[in-house]
């Protein structure tokens, strides 16, 4: 019984304290098409399609890899999709350098534009679907409003857009003086380290990131969950491997959108143009998780009252899970994603 203990209490240590070095991996076969500033756009090139406007998919950027859109071999977005017959592209985006520091959204969402760009050029189509996750969903939202001409279809799951719908454990954070995060990316020398922000992710949920966790993986120690060991340690990978954000677009983030509210207050310009969501018009999905307490279900389900798409072309959907499971589990993946994949198909 002592050797059992020393051996497992061994192994907890070892998936703790001495766990592998964090690096970014991609679980499906890809190549890069366009490589501009912290912009990396990937095509998943397969011979399945069948569908000739094109999905692009927005990852998060809130300081971990964009990787979880393909997380792993059973458990990837760009997989579903794939399934289902599209040609699929990702965002990754970089880790910012000191010469990004001074990028802001205007600069994200021209990005986005010239990747859109590269995947019209190299598909053919005219337009795309765009899917944005948690913060890219304002990303595509607001990229969608500025030229709907070029959107077949929007989703967005488990992203802000109107945070005075509802409170969430980000209401009270970003209350605290812009000169509190000022001092964040002070400290970084003009950038937001990706560290500090999964710290904040961590604390607002401690019960989940620190008691809970632990908690199963020396059950599944104990009881021999090598299955279950894998996918702690590959998410042990990718929530540990953090970058940088340019301190320009994080303080805009934190300012313009979260303190001010201003994408559903029209208070943010683009190039000259105010973002207005009334704009959109296209085929609007949108998914929430009911669990999620970094972005509450009214956040996300409030972009159905700014936008111009008919209801009867607006589709939501609630799943059971927190804010990464809605975006990434393997239930939402076999549920939430097939039904958005399905609406992408007829739309």
């Amino acid at each position: 019984m002592l050797k059992n203990y020393l051996k497992n209490n061994a192994r907890f240590l070892k998936l703790t304290v001495g766990k592998e070095k964090p690096i970014p991996y991609w679980s499906t076969e890809n190549k890069i098409i366009l490589n501009k500033q912290t912009l990396s756009l990937r095509h998943f090139p397969h011979r399945n399609i069948k569908h000739k406007n094109p999905v692009l998919i927005l990852p998060p950027q809130a300081g971990n890899h964009c990787n979880l859109a393909d997380f792993a071999p059973d458990q990837s977005l760009v997989r579903v999709f794939q399934q289902k017959g599209f040609d699929v592209y990702v965002t990754e985006w970089l880790s910012a350098t000191y010469h990004d520091k001074d990028l802001g959204i205007e600069d994200y969402i021209n990005l986005t534009d010239d990747g859109i760009e590269a995947i019209r050029e190299n598909s053919g189509a005219e337009k795309i679907h765009i899917i944005g996750q948690c913060q890219g969903g304002w990303q595509v939202a607001m990229y969608n409003s500025l030229f709907p001409e070029k959107i077949k279809s929007l989703t967005i799951a488990a992203a802000p857009i109107d945070m005075e719908a509802d409170s969430c454990a980000i209401s009270s954070y970003v209350k605290m003086p812009l000169s509190y995060f000022q001092f964040f990316v002070a400290m970084g020398f003009g950038l937001m380290d990706g560290k500090i922000m999964v710290l904040g992710f961590k604390n607002m949920q401690m019960n989940e990131f620190y008691h809970q966790k632990y908690k199963q993986l020396w059950q599944m120690i104990e009881n021999g969950d090598e299955e279950g060991l894998e996918r702690h340690q590959r998410f042990e990978n990718w929530f540990g491997y953090t970058q940088k954000l340019p301190g320009k677009f994080y303080l805009e983030v934190v300012d313009k959108l979260f303190k001010k509210n201003g994408l559903v207050k029209k208070m943010i310009e683009i190039n000259g143009e105010i973002v207005d969501l009334q704009n959109i018009h296209c085929r609007t999905i949108i998914l929430a998780g009911e669990k999620d307490r970094i972005t509450r279900p009214k956040q996300v389900f409030a972009l159905k009252d700014h936008i111009s798409t008919p209801g009867k072309n607006i589709f939501s959907f609630l799943s059971n899970g927190g804010h990464i499971g809605t975006l990434m589990s393997k239930d939402s993946l076999r549920d939430n994603w097939q039904k958005v994949a399905e609406l992408l198909k007829v739309a």
